[in-house]
């Protein structure tokens, strides 16, 4: 059973879009989550939605290669449009793929309106890595209105729990890390308060 305290009532599919020329129309409030291909972005998107196979998730890297936006709403009439943003770093796309890829990103991050949040994962494991630096640092040259940035740190199964507070302590990016795993669930409520919170949803939880 879903420990989601959101009680997500509706989720869903919205639109596809493999080019800027083919992005949705702006509505709501939106939250893309991007880091590089098999940090576990299907897997968190879809313990946030309360659904298993929503979001597709694939064992093969870079399987991803669209942006696609999907519409939740919760039984406090809360509503959020989750964006999934193709992951980066997997060398064996073509350089042309991933530089199509990088112009698409790049266009939605820097002039979509209706963005409001920007959720960074990063592999528990491993911490913060040059790409989610720049990545990062790029999200702050965008003009106002800015969207706020969350750093999340998936895949805590894959650590002992004695060493999981530990390893968060060690990222040292000046960021609040907030840890998951969706397979146990962990850190699931806590990251749903955060984007509460930063979005401005109205009947934030405590």
């Amino acid at each position: 059973m879903s420990t989601n305290v959101w009680d997500i009532l509706d989720a869903s599919f919205v639109a596809g879009a493999q080019g800027a020329a083919h992005l949705p129309p702006e509505y709501g409030l939106e939250v893309a989550f991007a880091g590089r291909s098999n940090v576990g972005k299907s897997s968190l998107m879809n313990a946030l939605m309360s659904r298993r196979n929503l979001v597709r998730t694939s064992s093969t890297p870079g399987c991803t290669r669209q942006i696609s936006f999907f519409s939740a709403r919760a039984r406090d009439g809360a509503e959020l449009c989750m964006v999934d943003l193709p992951g980066y770093g997997y060398a064996k796309r073509s350089k042309g793929e991933r530089d199509a890829w990088a112009e698409l990103i790049e266009h939605y991050l820097l002039h979509r309106a209706s963005l409001r949040a920007v959720v960074v994962l990063v592999d528990a494991r491993r911490g913060v890595e040059e790409e989610e630096a720049q990545l990062l640092e790029f999200l702050k040259t965008r003009e106002e209105p800015r969207p706020a940035t969350l750093l999340v740190a998936t895949k805590l199964d894959k650590l002992p729990k004695s060493q999981r507070r530990a390893a968060l302590d060690r990222f040292g990016s000046g960021k609040r890390v907030l840890g998951v795993s969706a397979v146990e669930h962990e850190g699931i409520d806590e990251v749903w308060r955060a984007l509460r919170r930063v979005t401005g949803l109205a009947g934030e939880r405590r």
